[in-house]
């Protein structure tokens, strides 16, 4: 979700220093085309290792350019993206929704394992920044499937592949086709490594707030793209799960957009926040699951202001779909 914001912050020649709240994409985009500054050193620790391997953009995510053999005379006038989700409307108030949630998870039994072995996670995603082959491809949605198995002791391997292309009409399927139908075969890969040994979060309000900050100070933005990561390689506890919905309840800004059913076809309460965390108007949305306060997806959609995107107003711009996380023996 977060790989093409998260990119183009440590691209930002101009904004060092800055809060990661307060990043503006018209910044870069006000750059020359190949102007590209080293990656900058965060305050906050890296993400995991398999987090960082799977951040696939570069510079062609804000210039859109497919510099491959098929040119760029068959690729759309504009990217395609994922359809939007379908949201029901609602009037309650995000608070409120959250802590009834968390009124009941934390009187769920911790079904996790004691002692335990490896922390299993699978999950679905796009982002504006794919790139298959090392062509930029802007004439289809081509998700990736990825599964991971983590041990305590913080050693990992996990495998990859691209999921079959995605259209909205039959013009889009040819525009893929005659722009050389990247995706076609099924790109796979595998690897494995090492990181931090696993640690239980914590069960308080306040230790799942700092926690979760990590050192950071911690606006709504910054929130709404650690939590995504955090569900990617914990397995939360009941009393956990529960702490971070408070935490979500006692965030400013924070919106209750209804039921909604995700792109696995599981039904959820969304939760959406909107702003210009990257310099461009967008909502991100959080959908969790209402009776085990489990994340189910997070979606990003530009808004009214798209920029130098290359899409249209209002286009998803990334999702996880979270398959499955769980702990085994």
């Amino acid at each position: 979700m977060r790989e093409l914001d998260q990119s183009l912050r440590a691209m930002n020649p101009v904004a060092v220093g800055r809060p990661a709240d307060e990043t503006r994409l018209e910044d870069i985009l006000a750059l020359p085309g190949d102007t590209v500054a080293a990656p900058r050193s965060s305050s906050r620790p890296a993400l995991r290792w398999w987090l960082a391997a799977a951040a696939t953009a570069t510079a062609a995510a804000v210039a859109f350019t497919v510099t491959g053999p098929f040119g760029t005379a068959s690729q759309p006038a504009l990217a395609l993206t994922p359809v939007p989700l379908a949201y029901q409307p609602s009037e309650r108030p995000a608070a409120e929704v959250l802590r009834d949630m968390a009124d009941r998870v934390a009187d769920l039994p911790d079904d996790r394992p004691a002692p335990w072995k490896t922390e299993h996670f699978v999950w679905d995603s796009w982002s504006l920044s794919t790139r298959v082959d090392d062509i930029q491809v802007t004439s289809a949605v081509i998700p990736e499937h990825r599964e991971t198995w983590q041990k305590s002791d913080g050693s990992a391997h996990w495998k990859t592949r691209t999921l079959p292309p995605e259209f909205q009409n039959r013009h889009q399927r040819e525009l893929w086709e005659d722009a050389g139908a990247l995706g076609r075969t099924p790109q796979q890969s595998t690897g494995s490594g090492d990181a931090s040994p696993s640690t239980e979060p914590p069960t308080t309000v306040q230790g799942m707030r700092a926690w979760l900050a990590n050192g950071q100070r911690m606006g709504p933005g910054l929130l709404y793209e650690v939590v995504p990561e955090r569900f990617q390689d914990h397995v939360f506890s009941p009393a956990q799960r529960a702490a971070l919905l408070r935490v979500l309840a006692d965030t400013k800004g924070i919106v209750h957009t209804g039921k909604v059913k995700d792109r696995a076809g599981r039904t959820g309460e969304a939760f959406s926040l909107t702003g210009r965390f990257g310099g461009l108007p967008d909502r991100r949305t959080l959908i969790l699951d209402p009776r085990t306060g489990n994340l189910l997806a997070s979606e990003e959609q530009i808004l009214d202001d798209t920029g130098k995107l290359n899409v249209k107003p209002y286009s998803v711009i990334g999702y996880i779909t979270f398959v499955k996380s769980d702990r085994l023996a």
